[in-house]
């Protein structure tokens, strides 16, 4: 199925969407003139997606490629570091243009890189995972890790523009969809009650069975640019009303920086996030007034397409630990995006240890249900 590009726009980056996106490249090129290009590419991307790339531009013939590892555990000092040699070594100048191809990986250490270098270069983020066309290229935010704490240090720099391409989805394995789908379904909770009534009866395995190009699937990816263009244009910089993106993230974040201490095979964000909002939902009936009829809708539904992951008593006490490092934090009080009830968040409400403890033994509790 074709589908037209069309342009969602924010007043700092234009998003273009769609099967003729990728025609945008040139455009912009022209009317950028770089002088030089180079393609920010991980193993699975300058295979798979790279070839559709060229194929379908004509500027960017003689651009140089850069490579990195695929993995959160690329998102590194170290591999940033490594970007800038490189584009010095290439003599890359500050009139020069970056383009990450990849998923939430590429696009955030491609745009720290890009805003690092030289103090700030353009940049193009091309999403090819549904966690990057979805949410991680989608508003200016760039970081790497410190060690296995999540996004520790970033910069605030907008790339020139977002392409995001669904044919790209075609070669994603089934369990980076399913990753990406949870911020899909975080996005809804936080702003959509109506399009939460309709995603809830089709379970996950349902939409990851339904072509990544189906007319729903467009519709789920858009109203999620969209609804996150609209929070980045009134809160830039995350002062106060861009908070409510962060609902399952907090935990979420703490969870996957767990896993990805102690785990040869680490969870994927969705996956950690989608536990993050399970907790999320019962600190909202706690905290914030969630009704218990939409704890256990949202918690039924989320432990059905994610299944349960194993946190024990000593797992706690380290995910406790990494939360005290939350980005959000302030004065030693930790602060959760809750919803009131599904489309309604509720920003910066402070939850003690004793509460963030009952939600995690409360998701210990849940029945173990293999997604």
């Amino acid at each position: 199925m074709k589908i037209s590009s069309r342009i969602v726009t924010t007043t700092r980056t234009p998003t273009f969407f769609g099967n003729l996106a990728l025609a945008s490249v040139d455009r912009l090129v022209s009317t950028t003139r770089p002088d030089g290009i180079y393609i920010l590419v991980d193993p699975n991307t300058r295979k798979h997606c790279l070839p559709l790339l060229l194929d379908k531009t004509a500027t960017l013939i003689n651009a140089q490629i850069l490579e990195i590892e695929g993995g959160e555990a690329s998102k590194s000092l170290e591999n940033a570091e490594m970007i800038w040699k490189q584009l010095l070594i290439l003599q890359a100048s500050r009139s020069s243009l970056l383009i990450n191809l990849g998923g939430g990986v590429v696009s955030d250490l491609g745009g720290f890189a890009a805003a690092g270098y030289k103090r700030g270069i353009r940049y193009l983020n091309i999403p090819t995972s549904l966690m990057g066309q979805a949410d991680a290229a989608i508003g200016g935010k760039t970081a790497v890790n410190i060690g296995a704490i999540k996004n520790q240090v970033g910069f605030f720099h907008a790339p020139t523009a977002v392409i995001i391409n669904p044919e790209f989805l075609k070669t994603l394995p089934l369990a980076h969809l399913r990753s990406g789908l949870a911020e899909i379904i975080k996005s809804i909770l936080i702003s959509n009650p109506s399009l939460w009534r309709r995603i809830y009866k089709k379970p996950v395995n349902l939409l990851l069975n339904m072509p990544a190009d189906s007319k729903f699937w467009q519709e789920l990816i858009k109203a999620a640019i969209i609804f996150k263009n609209k929070i980045v244009v009134k809160d830039y910089r995350e002062l106060k009303t861009r908070k409510v993106l962060n609902f399952g993230h907090t935990l979420g974040h703490a969870i996957e920086s767990w896993s990805m201490q102690g785990s040869e095979i680490p969870l994927l964000h969705g996956d950690a996030v989608a536990a993050g909002m399970i907790c999320a939902t019962y600190l909202s009936y706690l905290k914030t007034g969630l009704p218990k009829e939409d704890m256990e809708e949202i918690t039924a539904y989320l432990l059905e397409g994610y299944g349960h992951i194993q946190v024990g008593t000593a797992s706690k006490s380290i995910i406790m630990e990494f939360l005290k490092q939350d980005k959000k934090n302030a004065g030693g009080l930790i602060r959760f995006t809750l919803i009131s009830k599904p489309g309604y968040p509720v920003i910066n409400v402070v939850c003690d240890h004793a509460e963030i403890s009952e939600a995690l033994d409360n998701y210990s509790s849940l029945s173990r249900i293999t997604a």
